[in-house]
This record gives structure tokens, C-alpha cells and sequence, in this order.
């Protein structure tokens, strides 16, 4: 029995993913409007029951991409954080490989483009807050625990800093020069998280 139900559950998964592949790739391809749920079943060859078993609706399932995009951005912060050798460079280190990581994936750009006019703005900041809030609030207790962070209430800075970031993406993801608007928005975010520090020095 326990067999039976592990090849349900690993046929469930492989179902999911093959939905969620096609969804981005039409996304991409056509645009969220122009494509409908029946395109998905066909371009993933199953059946618009087994997408409604997996995703209320096609607006959760584009949320379901937009989660998805930003955990594949953080994988890659959390790795770029790892290498550096002080708590200031993990910070920016995290901050500007967030950022790359729009400039370097035509896909992941389209996703957030798209994002503000199929999600609400309570939906789009909870899927951000969820993903990338805890990581920022650590580096932020870091940078306080190592002595260079201004005294600032570390919850409402996170938070700001977040609405920065997520702010500096979509500038990207709408430009038709990513990797210059990526130099543009890199120079005012490094001003800006330089300012919580205690001193230029401390950076």
C-alpha cells in the first residue's frame, strides 16, 4: 500500500511540474491573457482536471511561477552570501545577485513584467515577503550583531528594503536593456544600504 501511494505521489509531482513548465513557457511565449487553461493542458498532455486538482485557478498558478522565480533568485543570493568574508559584503553580495539574477533570465523578467496586471498588490507582496523576508532580516541582525548597523528597528528596514528591491526588479524586468538598468538601479541601492551603516568606514 505504501508502494501504491508513493507512485501516486511521485505521479502527482511529476504532473505538476510538467503543468507548471508548459504555464511558464506559454507565460513567456504569449503572455498570461492569450493563454488559456485548456492551452496548458495541451501543451503538458493532461487532463484541465488534473491542473484544477493541483491550482485553484490559472491566476494561482501563474502565482505558483512567481513564487517560483524567487525562490530560484534566493537559492542563488544564499549561495553568492555564503562566499564573501564579512557581513557587508554578504549583504551586497545578496542584494546585486538578486538583482543579476532578472537581468540573466529573459524568463524570470517576463514573469515579474507581467506580474503586477494577473496579481493584486497584497498577493505580489506576500509571495516577496514570504520568499525574501527572512533572509533580509537576518543579514540585517548580522549586520547589527557585528556592530555596523545603524540603531534602527530591524523589521520596518527589512521591509523597506524589500519594497526596494522588489521596486528595482520590475525596473529591470521593464526595460529594454536589462543589464543597463541593472548598472543604473546597483549604484542607488548601494548608496541606499550604505547609508544604515554606522559609518562609511564600517562598509
Amino acid at each position: 500500500m505504501e508502494g501504491v501511494k508513493s507512485r501516486r505521489a511521485q505521479y502527482a509531482e511529476m504532473t505538476r511540474a510538467a503543468v507548471l513548465d508548459s504555464a511558464r513557457e506559454l507565460f513567456v511565449q504569449r503572455g498570461y491573457d492569450t493563454t488559456s487553461v485548456d492551452d496548458i493542458a495541451k501543451s503538458s498532455q493532461v487532463s484541465k482536471g488534473a491542473i484544477y486538482h493541483h491550482f485553484a485557478d490559472k491566476k494561482e498558478l501563474f502565482a505558483q511561477l512567481l513564487t517560483d522565480v524567487q525562490q530560484q533568485a534566493m537559492r542563488a543570493v544564499t549561495a553568492a552570501a555564503e562566499a564573501t568574508d564579512s557581513e557587508w559584503e554578504r549583504a551586497l553580495a545578496a542584494a546585486q545577485t538578486y538583482l543579476r539574477g532578472h537581468v540573466e533570465n529573459p524568463e524570470a523578467r517576463s514573469i515579474v513584467r507581467q506580474a503586477a496586471s494577473v496579481l493584486n498588490h497584497d498577493r505580489i507582496c506576500e509571495i516577496d515577503e514570504e520568499v525574501a523576508l527572512p533572509f533580509i532580516r537576518d543579514t540585517l541582525g548580522r549586520l547589527g550583531g557585528a556592530g555596523m548597523l545603524q540603531p534602527l528597528h530591524i523589521p520596518t528596514t527589512a521591509r523597506m528594503i524589500l519594497s526596494v528591491l522588489v521596486d528595482a526588479t520590475l525596473q529591470i524586468a521593464e526595460s529594454d536593456d536589462p543589464a543597463t538598468a541593472y548598472t543604473e538601479v546597483d549604484k542607488v541601492l548601494v548608496a541606499l544600504v550604505s547609508g544604515l551603516l554606522r559609518s562609511p568606514e564600517s562598509a
